[in-house]
């Protein structure tokens, strides 16, 4: 379990890492107002204007909530859909003939994983959201509202109380429940469609990314229904959110910013499962390595310290 919780922790720190900066403009394109008003023309111009006006620290703002509750959040992920599988196997009549649990099962081990990790995730997001909507178009903190992730989190509750921390979190649990679903499921298909064996590195990688892809696809309205909800007050709830959205944008406002979340959930992603699959192996190799003089003959080369 400690490896399966270790491992998520380590791989979502190397996720947000790399794909923070496009996660950045994701929200600012989703939430800014449909029309005339409109602050960016698209994705590319959103890029430009952030790193003209704000510099690398404005593609960066935010970032800290995710990294600090990733350990929460990606352990709980990794954590609770390995464990489902060890539950699933012992109950598979497929697993006991083949040694593979189908498919299915993963997609369900993923939605109970995305659902439970919303409890820490939206909160998380909530913040993350107000950092990176801040002070937009001006460098450092003169324009700033929020001085830091903490502080940010003190006036989201000095004005709204813990309903106001937990806001967007059901949001957040309707787009992670099936999208880790579909992450899970792709992942191991790919790995299976790609390598029947051991899977090599380019597996790994090329899994990862295809499967956050996947899951983006599947679920990218529902997430930006849950930006907009965490980004403004005036919507009541998910129902009145989409509403409203739709009338302001129609169809396609549910698809802003969609390319940047392709783009970034291919390299995020392909990370992400390939440092957990890496500390999965670095885990087992140091445990056979702790163990090995127990079971052999004393040898003159230094032990490894328990």
């Amino acid at each position: 379990m400690a490896k399966d919780f270790g491992a998520g922790w380590c791989g979502g720190c190397a996720g947000i890492l790399v794909g923070h900066p496009f996660d950045t403009v994701k929200v600012r394109v989703q939430t800014q107002v449909v029309g005339t008003q409109s602050r960016y023309h698209g994705v590319f111009h959103c890029f430009y204007k952030t790193y003209k006006m704000e510099g690398v620290r404005g593609l960066y703002k935010g970032m800290l909530s995710p990294l600090v509750f990733s350990a929460g959040v990606n352990a709980t992920v990794f954590g609770v859909s390995n464990n489902m599988n060890r539950v699933l196997s012992a109950h598979s009549a497929s697993f006991q003939r083949t040694g593979q649990l189908p498919l299915f099962y993963h997609f369900v081990s993923g939605c109970t994983a995305g659902a439970l990790q919303s409890i820490i995730s939206g909160p998380s997001e909530l913040i993350k959201t107000r950092m990176q909507l801040d002070g937009q178009g001006s460098r450092g903190r003169t324009h700033a509202q929020y001085r830091s992730p903490l502080h940010c989190s003190q006036e989201i509750y000095a004005k709204s109380g813990i309903r106001g921390l937990l806001r967007g979190t059901l949001a957040t649990c309707g787009r992670d429940a099936p999208g880790f679903g579909f992450y899970f499921l792709t992942y191991e298909g790919c790995c299976r469609f790609l390598s029947p064996g051991p899977a090599p590195t380019w597996v790994l990688l090329t899994a990862g990314g295809i499967a956050g892809m996947a899951a983006w696809l599947f679920t990218y309205p529902f997430d930006v229904v849950k930006s907009r909800l965490q980004a403004q007050s005036s919507y009541t709830g998910i129902v009145d959110c989409f509403r409203k959205s739709y009338r302001e944008g129609g169809p396609r406002v549910f698809t802003k910013g969609l390319s940047t979340a392709m783009v970034r959930a291919f390299p995020v992603n392909a990370v992400t499962f390939y440092a957990v699959e890496v500390f999965m192996l670095l885990f087992d190799a140091s445990s056979k390595l702790k163990l090995a003089p127990s079971h052999s003959e004393p040898v003159p080369t230094p032990t490894v310290s328990r």
